[in-house]
């Protein structure tokens, strides 16, 4: 194997003439003739020529092994990891966005390690989960959150991280996304939202390498709210106090400062990554070892995440490479500050709502009378309708920890020529941590006073994996491969918490609850799921141009009723090689193939213990005995309803593509078509009475999908010193409700802010897609400033407007469904240099800004807190209250450049270049990259790419989520 620089050394070659042949996937082989004598040094020198890519050269992973390229049937799509890791990016899930068609992926927000929701092909679960199932090196690990969660200052507590950050990128050699059902068959119960597989590098058998990859980036909000400044503020409060608008006692609230609150709390954060590696090895032995330090500081202060990362993989050939040993190892500490972020909003809020609404005229410190010192400004000690945000940001304390081991261990053994055994063992061991502490000497903290809380979580997954692989060919036509396969899966999680308060001190932090004077009930928690699985695939090719592949697995889970645990879930999918055909060899078309599939697959992402009847304790049931009641006897209850029928959601998939290469591969690509459709949705509803508890989860509803993809890669320009490539995705799926069984429709999405409680902004109904918005439709203004609203009949007749919408009012007023998305990537070099971009684009989504609606309003002086500065030019009057309407949904679209990349390889000095069996090092790059450098939108929030988790289903809700960061990165690569 050669060094990226193009230089070779064959090491204990026999005296005499002897042939060496070079090929490289994409180029014509060659090879010559070397005279070898003793002592001395022969020298080959090959230039290789580009032609049409061989396609029985390429593997791909599919899952419980690799197929050829041409051979794959399903929709299945990769991206290497080095081509795609690119800028700051802290987790798999960020290679694969914008580069795969069909995937869609929203981070939450802007916070480090944030999570992100990945749909691959559309959402097709109301309450169960639709994210996908991970597979790491052959092992799937369940992506639940790995801290426990926060507590929350008047609303609720930020999101979980993303628990894919314990994975360094710079480990990823390749991510490949399997897409339909006979894809994801393989992998049953799991595969219903489709399988991200995930392989790591390998270590080189042709000698040691050492590389370093480093970088540090600066970044800061890439958008502001722009709320008012304190002149603007009061202005504003002074003019309407002179025109008997407000109360003169308003200018008592008024300052002399003049604070923007957002630049207070926001700052140009550093960020820096370092990569060290080890790799090498022989034909028969193989090893990577590395180790990951990041230390990314968050755009708000007091706020950030550090990873420290190591992993080491190796293998093994022995008995002429018929036992094939492997081992694969990560182990990972993660530390996550979190700051008290709220995304609901209510009474006092967490920091964004106080940044939005504090009075600008105030100042953010102010100087003790009685110590002299500085010490932060606040409207008063106890609870508050306001608090100083940046107060709130350095003075709580809330840090997460994570420490995660993964691993496996496999075995392979030829028992015959045709007949392979695996044997693959894995576990995934995450322990997680959340202390918070709100001090005693800050306003947070006084009405407690202190407030420590710790709460622990564990998360376990065992596997085990047995598998055959058999292959044959037949009479030289004819190619066949069977596996077989059993798994089984045993997944067990638990947790503890507990809370103090009552301090004297805050000397003892969160680190000693014994010191509180009052211990709030702990909590604890265990419990534990198994998934026992046999699967078989069976693929056959004749003439390798026509093939077919069958799955069948068979899974049986315990968290489904007691007489349907066990489920079956079959796939069959076929593809012709239409460019093999006698008929097409003279044809510029270089590879043409059609492919077509059909498949169920299975939804198991539910609660442990759904089918079950739980019990659980509350005070409402307590037990008062004693004359005088001085002994309490805590009693126990129903908490869910038995539902020993509850089973599997089951989707059936179709697909159908057409695959595409013109002029030898210069240009190749997919077109495929889909249909999904979801039944036996899990569902709560309500039971007849009497019961022991008002609902029970059932298997009520449908949803259906259909979408259409299309991809583009190009060698635009190549074989000189200037090379171009460039690739396209897109994507256009719809999704709609079929049917919700006796339910008329589901309200989802909670408005968040004060005043809305009990006001959603979206409906699951019928006839309409996940995402749809409800509300009235806005009419205007009329001429003192009250809002307008469509006023309909129950019949659905038009009958003017109305101040006061009521329920015949609410309409669809939005699709937060996006008509259509798409990514362009494109890489160019010329010599030394090397450029790149990512561009993401999507067409026709709504937004709804609840951001807006709560705080673009000119009637938040009237509790003295701030407001948008679009409020200004409103008409809205200022005793106008805040109300849910097709108003506050805005079109989201947008075009993102979200990356850019310029770099410059050179050699390294001759007295750093390695003597080793390779010769020179390896070339070394440095390059400068910015992320998030331009987004046009009509959107007026802080991004139109949202996800506020704000019920079933739900995306596109936009409220005070944490600023999504531009970034300016400067790296170095270098390997020895």
């Amino acid at each position: 194997m050669t060094q990226a620089n193009g230089d070779f050394v064959i090491g204990a070659v026999p005296v005499g003439t002897q042939t060496i042949r070079a090929s490289r996937i994409g180029y014509a082989a060659a090879q010559q003739e070397v005279s070898v004598t003793a002592g001395a040094t022969a020298t080959a020198q090959f230039s290789l020529t580009h032609q049409a890519v061989t396609l029985s050269e390429v593997t791909v992973s599919v899952g419980y092994g690799t197929q050829r390229k041409e051979a794959i049937t399903g929709s299945v799509a990769t991206v290497k990891g080095d081509e795609a890791n690119v800028g700051v990016t802290t987790n798999a899930t960020q290679l694969v966005q914008g580069r795969v068609a069909g995937v869609d992926v929203t981070q939450n927000n802007g916070e480090p390690g944030a999570g992100s929701q990945i749909r691959i092909r559309g959402g097709t679960s109301i309450s169960a989960s639709n994210d996908p199932l991970y597979v790491i090196d052959g092992v799937p690990i369940e992506n639940t959150p790995t801290e426990p969660g926060g507590i929350g200052i008047g609303g609720a507590p930020s999101s979980p991280r993303n628990p894919l950050n314990m994975l360094n990128p710079s480990d990823i050699a390749s991510i490949t996304v399997l897409k339909d059902a006979s894809a994801t068959a393989i992998y049953g119960s799991r595969g219903a939202n489709g399988v991200i597989l995930i392989e790591t590098k390998r270590g080189n058998p042709n000698g040691s390498v050492i590389e370093y990859d480093g970088y540090v980036a600066s970044s800061s909000p890439s958008k502001t709210l722009d709320v008012l400044t304190g002149d603007e503020y009061r202005a504003f409060v002074r003019k309407e106090v002179a025109a008997g608008v407000l109360d003169t006692s308003r200018l008592s609230s008024l300052g002399s400062a003049n604070t923007n609150w957002e630049d207070a709390l926001t700052r140009n954060a550093v960020t820096h990554n370092h990569n060290l590696s080890f790799s090498g090895g022989s034909p028969d032995t193989r090893y990577r070892a590395s180790l990951n330090y990041l230390d990314q500081n968050g755009v708000v202060v007091a706020n950030g995440l550090r990873r420290y990362q190591g992993r080491l993989n190796g293998t093994q050939n022995s008995f002429n490479n018929r036992l094939r040993l492997g081992v694969n190892l990560t182990a990972s500490h993660v530390i996550d500050d979190y700051i008290p972020y709220e995304r609901t909003g209510g009474f006092e809020g967490g920091v964004f709502v106080n940044m939005v609404t504090f009075n600008p005229t105030r100042p953010v410190t102010i100087r003790d009378p009685v110590t002299g010192k500085m010490v932060y400004y606040e409207v008063g000690t106890g609870s508050q309708s306001l608090r100083n945000p940046v107060a709130l940001a350095n003075q709580i304390a809330d840090q997460g920890t994570t420490t995660r081991i993964l691993g496996n261990a496999s075995g392979d053994v030829d028992i015959l020529s045709n007949l392979t055994g695996r044997l693959n063992v894995g576990i995934d061991r995450s322990e997680g941590l959340r202390d918070i502490y709100f001090p005693l000497s800050s306003p947070a903290g006084a009405q407690y006073p202190g407030l420590a809380n710790q709460a622990s979580q564990d998360n376990t997954t065992q596997t085990i994996q047995t598998l055959l692989t058999f292959h044959q060919n037949f009479l030289e036509t004819s190619n066949v491969e069977i596996v077989g396969g059993y798994e089984y899966n045993k997944y067990n999680t638990g947790g503890f918490g507990a809370q103090a308060q009552g301090y004297g001190t805050d000397a003892f932090h969160f680190y000693n609850l014994g010191a509180g004077a009052t211990l709030v009930a702990p909590y604890s928690y265990r419990e534990q799921s198994m998934l026992a699985s046999f699967f078989t695939r069976a693929n056959y090719s004749f003439r390798d141009r026509y093939f077919l592949t069958g799955v069948l697995r068979k899974d049986g889970s315990s968290r489904f009723g007691e007489n349907n645990k066990w489920a079956t879930f079959p796939a069959v999918s076929a593809s012709w090689r239409i460019s093999e055909e006698p008929f097409m060899h003279f044809s510029p078309i270089s590879d043409l193939r059609l492919r077509a599939g059909y498949g169920v697959q299975g939804n198991q992402a539910v609660p442990a213990y759904a089918s079950l009847l739980l019990l659980g304790s509350g005070t409402g049931y307590n037990y008062v005995l004693g004359s005088n009641g001085e002994k309490i006897i805590t009693g126990i209850s129903p908490t869910r309803n038995a539902n020993p029928d509850l089973r599997w959601e089951q989707t059936a998939q179709s697909n159908i593509a057409l695959d595409y290469g013109f002029l030898d591969s210069r240009f190749t690509g997919s077109l495929e078509y889909y249909v999904k459709n979801t039944k036996d949705l899990l569902l709560e509803v309500n039971v007849p009475q009497p019961a022991n508890v008002g609902t029970r989860l059932e298997n009520i509803g449908r949803v259906r999908n259909s979408g259409v993809e299309l991809s583009l890669d190009s060698r635009l320009l190549d074989g000189g010193p200037l090379n171009w490539t460039a690739g396209l995705v897109f994507s256009a799926e719809r999704n709609k409700v079929v049917d919700l069984g006796s339910r008329q429709y589901i309200v989802t999405g909670s408005v968040s802010g004060q005043g809305q409680s009990d006001q959603y902004s979206q409906r699951i109904l019928p006839g309409y897609a996940l995402g749809t918005f409800y509300g009235p439709v806005y009419a205007g203004l009329d001429a003192n400033g009250k809002q307008l609203f469509k006023h309909y009949s129950p019949t659905g007749q038009y009958l003017g407007t109305t101040v006061s919408p009521g329920g015949d009012d609410i309409r669809p007023i939005g699709n937060a469904n996006p008509k259509w998305t798409a990514g362009l990537h494109s890489q160019a070099s010329w010599r030394n240099f090397d450029a790149g971009f990512l561009l993401r684009a999507s067409v026709g989504n709504d937004v709804f800004n609840n951001t807006a609606l709560v705080y673009a309003t000119q009637g938040n002086v009237l509790q003295d807190k701030n407001f948008l500065r679009s409020a200004l030019s409103d008409r809205t009057g200022i005793h106008e209250p805040a109300i849910y309407s097709s108003r506050w949904i805005e079109d989201g679209s947008f075009v993102r450049l979200q990356n850019l990349t310029v770099g410059y390889t050179f050699d390294l000095p001759n007295f750093l270049r390695s003597s080793g069996p390779n010769g020179s090092a390896s070339k070394t790059r440095v390059y400068l990259s910015g992320d998030n450098l331009f987004t046009a939108t009509h959107y007026s929030g802080y991004d139109p790419e949202v996800n506020t988790d704000a019920g079933l289903a739900t995306r596109g809700i936009d409220y005070l989520n944490y600023p999504r960061p531009r970034t300016f990165t400067g790296g170095v690569r270098v390997s020895f």
